[in-house]
């Protein structure tokens, strides 16, 4: 276990709860000190839902750790008689781990009949074992337990979404566009899991057409067991940006023997492809971008900036390490550099170093890009609770492509005021501050001996308002200093080159 000021993923134990938790009819007990419970805090707060998350903590006492016997036994009863669940899932922190309680034990005391729904403890290791890894393993291994063999294919077309979770990144919004995208090939959702799914749903998991997932990295042993059990063909594809959408609704088109018209009908509201041709979009050709996240969405966005908004990759990266052979593979042609580490401070100094026009990353990537000045969108978690947005915003296929324009947009203008405001605006702003500290700037001589041509007042008429005074100071000032005594566009043209604009 390694122990930082920063970690992008949570311990073990928050993979379980995340996972088990988003089920319906699930409900699930973690041992724990009452510190290692701030998830129930999480769910509450970041989804938003005004409902009580299905879980409960049962901390560990003081007595308990002189030595006394555990009370979780206690937990489960109690639970099993107020909310009557059809399973329970036990798991515990990795501090009680440490502290080697016999979970087993205290389950086989409770007596025979007391609880009706059926106790589960998922396969995984509180220290070996990440956030991500542990949620992965912990849906497949409740998929894999309720799955019924035997079970015939809908009668429709229909599909399994595999990855969304409580307290995913858009996750609501992200099953939202997919579900628009299915309804226009005719094509059913069967189940979306974890989110949401019941153990009747997870019973006839077997019966869909086709598994997708939203992240890779977090469905990769569902899409597998699935696919050993009953033979479900499962795409790897994540529909990031216009064109991989459209290459995923042709991968699912052809397993499926959906007609191509569905398909392009499914695109009628699709934008990012029209504004990569405008003239506002012009601007964002060739601009330098880092990418760090997730691997599904680093890929996929990466990808997306590259392929349809001419973006230029200075390096794409991940933070989980098992990950990285994966991420190679997606993006080695589009960027040289593919960072796989999980050190935010490796993160931190390839900003510095490459110094993009626009970071996307992570919450800790916006906080390292803001000490260099770099605009920055979040567009993986781990996030702050702003990212968690109250209205639709997904970035998955055609909406999240139009979603995903907007976000560069948007970061990319912010990024454009800032560099206007550090190259006309009061020194003492901006990351050049150090060059001249707030209260000391140098005296600027009047404009009463200084004449300005048509051309140039014309010229100082395109600067925005909110800058435009102190850019007309500083350009007198760079006449005066040059004994110019009618200001012409070549003098603002000049100007604007001298300081960097």
């Amino acid at each position: 276990m390694k122990l930082a000021v920063w970690a992008y993923q949570a311990p073990a134990h928050v993979g379980v709860t995340k996972a088990a938790s988003s089920f319906s009819g699930i409900h699930t007990v973690l041992r724990a000190p009452k510190g290692d419970g701030y998830g129930a805090i999480m769910f509450a707060m970041f989804e938003r839902l005004g409902v009580v998350p299905p879980m409960t903590v049962s901390a560990m006492s003081q007595e308990t750790l002189a030595g006394a016997a555990a009370d979780i036994g206690r937990a489960i009863v109690d639970v099993d008689r107020r909310l009557a669940p059809e399973m329970i899932v036990v798991t515990r922190s990795a501090t009680a781990a440490v502290l080697q309680e016999p979970l087993d034990g205290e389950i086989a005391m409770i007596p025979a009949g007391t609880v009706k729904a059926e106790i589960f403890q998922p396969d995984t290791h509180p220290v070996r074992d990440t956030e991500i890894s542990a949620f992965a393993k912990t849906v497949c291994q409740i998929v894999d337990h309720f799955a019924v063999d035997g079970r015939t294919r809908t009668l429709e077309p229909s599909v399994n979404i595999i990855g969304p979770s409580l307290l995913g990144f858009h996750d609501w919004a992200n099953v939202e566009s997919l579900r628009r995208l299915f309804d226009d090939l005719n094509v059913k959702v069967n189940a979306v899991i974890p989110l949401g799914a019941s153990p009747a749903d997870l019973r006839a998991a077997g019966a869909a057409w086709l598994n997708v997932t939203t992240a890779l990295e977090l469905a990769r042993p569902t899409l597998e067991r699935l696919h050993q059990r009953f033979g479900t063909p499962y795409l790897e594809t994540v529909p990031y940006g216009e064109l991989g959408t459209t290459r995923f609704l042709g991968e699912l088109s052809q397993i499926l023997e959906i007609p191509k018209e569905r398909v392009r009908y499914s695109a009628r509201n699709a934008k990012l492809g029209w504004y990569a041709r405008t003239v506002d979009a012009h601007a964002l050709s060739g601009k330098r971008v880092g990418i760090f996240g997730m691997p599904s969405a680093a890929a996929g966005i990466a990808r997306a900036l590259a392929d349809e908004l001419d973006m230029r990759i200075e390096f794409a990266g991940t933070f989980v390490t098992e990950e990285g052979d994966w991420l190679r593979s997606r993006v080695s042609d589009l960027c040289s550099e593919v960072l796989v580490t999980d050190d935010f401070q490796d993160v931190a100094r390839a900003i510095d170093r490459t110094r993009p026009d626009i970071m996307f990353g992570t919450q800790m990537e916006r906080h390292s890009a803001s000490r260099f000045g770099v605009p920055c969108a979040v567009i993986s978690p781990p996030a702050h609770i702003l990212n968690f947005p109250l209205g639709y915003a997904p970035f998955l296929g055609y909406d999240g492509a139009n979603y995903l324009g907007d976000v560069v947009n948007q970061t990319q203008v912010l990024g454009l005021e800032h560099h206007l405001i550090e190259t006309f605006g009061p020194r003492g702003q901006g990351r050049f501050a150090e060059a001249a500290p707030e209260g000391k700037e140098e005296a600027v001589p009047t404009s009463s001996e200084l004449n300005w041509d048509p051309s140039a007042e014309r010229l100082v008429g395109r600067i925005p308002f909110f800058v435009r005074k102190k850019a007309r100071v500083n350009i007198e000032k760079y006449a005066r200093e040059r004994s110019i005594a009618v200001i012409d566009e070549a003098t603002v043209i000049a100007a604007r080159e001298h300081v960097g604009g």
